[in-house]
């Protein structure tokens, strides 16, 4: 009895065994570029960089940064090899492709695709630091508000940024959707920069749901927070450009409100101040032309679109810093948010000392430009 059943369960097996090698032989082998990453080392400079937003020189300064960060192995297993994925990440980046195409472009497994673009970016954030710098010394201050005065004919004095905040559209996320919707119907994360006058950003603020104010973005920046704190000190000739959203302080100058009773020395002081604060939106515009996946980030997963973002942030100045020019400027116009949810208290937190000695210094600085 005992041997007819040892030889019923070994029959068993056999046939299940016979079924899978019969199934595994039947399972479809999808096709794929297999030749891609040749046709990519023969490809002209200028084909290059339409294709992976930098030339040659600037891809292989990237690929040393990151070296020293790369792991040589994914979950115990070889990974691919860290040109190949900066390849795969930033073709990702600068096209709206899905992983399914990367799969089929680069000859690899969609589920190898994810994982090797999740790894670069994350990679790619550890440069941060040393890339996006604010200027907190008196030396660095004092050559960024130069570089700001010789970009104009006319500049505004005295600038060491200028900042503006722009939406990036996303998935809705799986989590509290109803805080990204912002007032144009999208789901979107607010992100604040500030740039210099070669339209570097020297500071990067991802991931304010879409919904907020930019106002409210700033009062809760950790730039904001730093120079409120002392931790970083600035000059007290020295000031910030921004919008007419933005808080009047001290160290951030904005506009006059027109209403319709503005004098000659105030509108010229607006149409200066403008002209200057121009580079962060041209900054935007580079920035969402040369990776247009920022146009609209198909992730619900917050973390990673911020992760995004910020990787997106990095490279362009990276690729600013090695060609030492940027492309045609284009200036990216975005409406003001001044329809978004912003508690009150939280633009009126400066007190009324702060505020009367903000408005005292836009004066003389209108003085200034009238003269």
């Amino acid at each position: 009895m005992g041997q007819t059943v040892v030889k019923k369960s070994n029959a068993a097996v056999r046939k299940c065994k016979n079924l899978q090698e019969e199934t595994l032989g039947k399972l479809r082998k999808i096709p794929k570029t297999i030749n891609f990453w040749d046709v990519i080392s023969k490809m002209p400079d200028d084909v290059f960089s339409s294709h992976f937003r930098m030339n040659t020189n600037t891809f292989k300064s990237l690929v040393h940064m990151l070296q020293p960060f790369w792991p040589k192995r994914d979950y115990g297993r070889p990974c691919l090899s860290l040109t190949k994925s900066v390849y795969i990440t930033l073709w990702k980046l600068s096209n709206q492709n899905s992983f399914r195409e990367l799969s089929d472009r680069f000859g690899i497994g969609a589920g190898t695709a994810y994982r090797s673009f999740k790894k670069t970016i994350k990679v790619i954030l550890l440069l941060k630091t040393k890339v996006i710098v604010f200027p907190s010394t008196e030396i660095s201050q004092r050559k960024t508000m130069d570089q700001f005065e010789a970009s104009r004919a006319l500049p505004f004095p005295f600038v060491i940024g200028c900042i503006d905040g722009t939406h990036i559209r996303i998935s809705q996320p799986i989590k509290d959707s109803i805080s990204y919707y912002n007032r144009k119907g999208t789901y979107s994360l607010v992100v604040q920069t500030i740039v210099d006058s070669n339209m570097r950003f020297i500071d990067v603020f991802a991931g304010y749901p879409g919904r907020c104010h930019d106002a409210s973005v700033w009062n809760n920046s950790p730039i904001r927070k730093a120079i409120i704190n002392n931790e970083i000190r600035i000059l007290p000739e020295c000031h910030l450009l921004g919008d007419g959203a933005y808080p009047l302080e001290t160290f951030l100058m904005t506009p006059y409100k027109d209403n319709g009773y503005l004098t000659r020395e105030q509108k010229r002081f607006n149409y200066v101040l403008s002209s200057t604060r121009v580079f962060v939106e041209q900054a935007f515009g580079i920035l969402k032309k040369k990776f247009r996946i920022l146009n609209y980030i198909e992730i619900q997963n917050v973390a990673l679109a911020k992760q995004i973002i910020m990787a997106c942030c990095v490279l362009h100045n990276i690729i600013i810093e090695n060609e030492k020019t940027t492309e045609e400027a284009v200036e990216f116009v975005e409406q003001s948010d001044n329809g978004s949810f912003c508690p009150l208290a939280e633009i009126q937190r400066a007190t009324a000392s702060q505020r009367d000695e903000a408005k005292r210094k836009r004066i003389e600085l209108t003085t200034l430009i009238s003269a």
